[in-house]
Parts: C-alpha cells; structure tokens; sequence
C-alpha cells in the first residue's frame, strides 16, 4: 500500500459530528471520494449524499479517519465510541487500510487500539484535530502534528494530508502526538482558571483586570493575553486535561497546577454568580430579573454543549428569574427549564450579564435594559475601562445609600474580545441607588 498512495481514492470519516464534518468537507474539496459513517441519522442527513448509518458502505474506503466523541452524554470522559467502532469494524471487509486517529485522546490509547483491531491496526496514525469553531478558520488551514506506530502509516498520513494542502509535523514516537494535544487544552485550561483568579484579585483591591491585562499585553514576548470570564466550557478545554491527570496518577506523579486549574474552572461559575447575588442584594433585591447573554459554549459558534454560560444561567436561576438571550444557539438540545429569546428583549431587567459575546453583539442596546440614574458618575466607581470610547455610565461597582464597593468587572474589555465577560446593571427599586457594573 505504501508504495501506491495513488491508489487512495475513497476517505472514509467515521464520526461526523463538529469535528467529523469537517474532516469529511476538508477530503471532498482535495478531490477524494469520501464517504461518511455515524450512528446517528440526524448527522448523516446533515452531511448529505456521501454519508450513511450504515457500517457496511465504509468497506469501500482505503483510509478511515476516525472522529469519534471521547465524552459521554454526562461530560464524563469516556472512550465508549471507540469501542463501538472496535466491534463494527469486524464487519468490513478484509483487507489493509490506513487508521487515522483524528480525536484527541489519552496518552498510550492508539497503540491500545491498534492492538484491539487486530490485522486492521497494522498501519495506525494519530493527528489530532485542532479546530476552533466560531474562527472563521477551516480545519485544513491548521497545521496537524502527525505521530504513528510505524514509519510507513506516519509517512502515508503526512503524504495524504500534504496532497489535501495541508501543513504537518512530523514525530515520534506516537506518544509525542497525543501528548501534544493535551498539553494545548491544558495550557489553555491553566492560563484561563488563572486570569480569573487574577480577576477576583484585582476586583478585591479596587483596580480593573481588564486594563491591568493590556498594560501586560505591551510585552512583546513571553506573555500571551487571556481574559476572564464565567469560565471554559466545551468538550475539550475544560474535560481533556483530565487525561493528563490520568497519566499524571498512573505514573505516580501528582499535578497540582493543573489539577487547580480543573477545580477553579468549576468553581468560577459560582464565583460570578455568589458576586451578582450580593450585588442585588446589596440593593435590596432578594430575586431579581437577569438577563444573561450568551448560552452556547464559544463565541461566533452555536453549539451549547458543556457551555459555561449556560451553565452560569441555570445556577442563577435557582435564586432569581432569569432569561437567556442568544440569537445564534442550537434549540435542538437546549434544556427546556431555561428561558430563551433569540431577539434582545423589550423589557427592562435588575441586572444583564454578558456571559458570552457573539460578533456584532449590541452593547449599547444592552445597556438599555437597566435603568441607570441619569445623575450617576464614573467617580462614584472603580471603573470598568478608562477607554475613551466607551458611552459615560456608572461602572464596575455596586453603591448603594451607604456603602460603595467595587463589583466583580470580569475585565475583559469586550469591545475587544468575544470572551466571556460581564456587564452588571440594576437600580434597586427600594433604594433608588445604583448597583452594577457596565460594559
């Protein structure tokens, strides 16, 4: 097979869902015959003609590209979609082809797999995938590290991949792979759990995060920008350094750094949330009307799968009425205990919380909803930003007759980000005073 690559003319993707679609879109453009497998009909009908529920019409594939969920329906980790394809693979045909393992998984699973396959597992290859939803970015624009259990299926993968247009690195052994795309999530996960807590930091001594972060960003190396916000969500920042965890255990190592970046993660969500109760609370508002903007779990993309944002939501629902407002989110899977509107609505709110900014979102608008004074001055707060562009309103504070005090700001400037941020407003209706914190 090695020695006729020609001879590769059907692709077969299994799996296509966020990632396997694309993979599926990124052969047919490179002039392959593909064909598309999955379990459920809903994702096959989506990708149109060249895909099946059918596991017999990938017989006519020389290369299967494997693009399977490595969580299950709880977000637990689980490699149970891998074993499927173990067991349907012992249906096709008999004959040699070329694995490749686009899903990102533990340290040490493609020479598990390969052995389980039996004589299909003789050429095996790992490339994870590195799509970023929402981007603008298409998959094979991004640059895949390619690992193998052989010289051959490594060498047959960054030749195929090549011919498509797109850009590999080559190395080994296959640990190196797997390893690799564990520790892009996990960077990410540390550096994201961290600014938060940075966040909390700057909002307990009166400064913003936000301008804090780009005085740093003048650095022109050694520091990469982050910005806080109501934390990761996604199927794969926040869920797969945990198999880092995993080979961390195995080993008998511990992994402190990470595994504090996993437990804040989880715990900004209350975090935020605790910071807006007091707020309201502050004003003499026991169970408030929110409006919080943003449920899918990244900017400019649709899917809500493990999103923080909705998360955030529906904790704060079990205090105060919330609505959830996100014009673009997927309704298919959407939990019905949660209020959505696909329109800004026309009723004034206690508080907005910009959870999660899509593109072209309008802040001003927003704004709208709470009910500033008109007599209130950036003076009486910490303010949010010092940009010039930003309207006059009160920012990042919460002033009530008696006490003045600075709100959590979420710092993420998001006038220049779509990161998750915040944008608190409320005139509490015992008080009059102001409480919020404005974009």
């Amino acid at each position: 097979m090695g020695a006729h690559l020609n001879a590769i003319s059907t692709v077969g993707v299994v799996g296509l869902g966020t990632i396997g679609s694309q993979e599926l879109a990124l052969w047919q453009r490179s002039g392959r015959n593909t064909v598309g497998y999955d379990v459920s009909e809903s994702r096959v009908k989506a990708a149109g003609a060249h895909a099946s529920t059918r596991v017999s019409d990938l017989n006519a594939a020389d290369v299967l590209v494997l693009c399977l969920p490595n969580l299950a329906p709880d977000g637990s980790n689980s490699m149970a979609a891998f074993d499927r394809f173990v067991a349907d693979a012992k249906s096709l045909e008999p004959r040699e082809r070329l694995i490749i393992i686009a899903s990102t998984v533990p340290i040490g699973f493609t020479k598990e797999l390969a052995a389980r396959l039996g004589s299909l597992g003789r050429l095996v290859a790992h490339a994870p995938e590195r799509f970023d939803p929402g981007r603008g970015t298409e998959l094979g624009e991004i640059p895949r590290v390619v690992g193998a259990l052989s010289a051959e299926a490594r060498n047959l993968t960054i030749d195929l991949y090549t011919r498509a247009g797109v850009t590999t690195h080559a190395v080994e052994p296959v640990e190196v792979a797997e390893a690799s795309k564990l520790l892009e999530n996990s960077f990410r996960l540390v550096n994201i759990s961290f600014i938060n807590e940075f966040a909390e930091l700057c909002r307990r001594l009166g400064i913003v995060a936000a301008d804090v972060i780009d005085a740093a960003a003048t650095k022109p190396f050694a520091f990469m920008a982050h910005q806080p916000g109501v934390g990761a969500g996604g199927t794969c920042i926040p869920t797969m350094p945990r198999y880092l965890l995993e080979a961390a255990r195995k080993s008998g190592l511990e992994m402190p750094i990470l595994q504090d970046a996993v437990t804040g993660n989880e715990q900004i969500i209350e975090r935020v949330a605790e910071h807006l109760r007091e707020l309201l609370s502050a004003g003499g508002i026991k169970r408030g009307k929110v409006l919080v903007v943003g449920a899918s779990y990244k900017p400019n993309y649709p899917d809500a799968r493990a999103s923080a944002a909705l998360a955030f939501a529906r904790g704060l629902a079990k205090h105060h009425s919330v609505v959830v407002y996100d014009p673009i989110v997927e309704t298919a899977a959407f939990p019905q205990d949660v209020a959505l509107v696909r329109s800004i609505p026309e009723t004034r709110f206690d508080a907005v919380v910009i959870a999660l900014k899509h593109r072209n979102t309008d802040l001003d608008a927003l704004r709208g909803l709470t009910a500033w004074p008109r007599e209130a001055s950036t003076s009486d707060a910490v303010s949010w930003r010092k940009d010039t562009r930003r309207p006059s309103s009160p920012a990042a504070s919460a002033t009530t007759t008696s006490t003045r005090r600075a709100a959590w700001d979420g710092g993420c400037g998001c006038e220049k980000t779509s990161r998750a941020c915040c944008t608190y407003g409320s005139t509490p209706r015992a008080t009059g005073a102001t409480t919020g914190a404005a974009c």
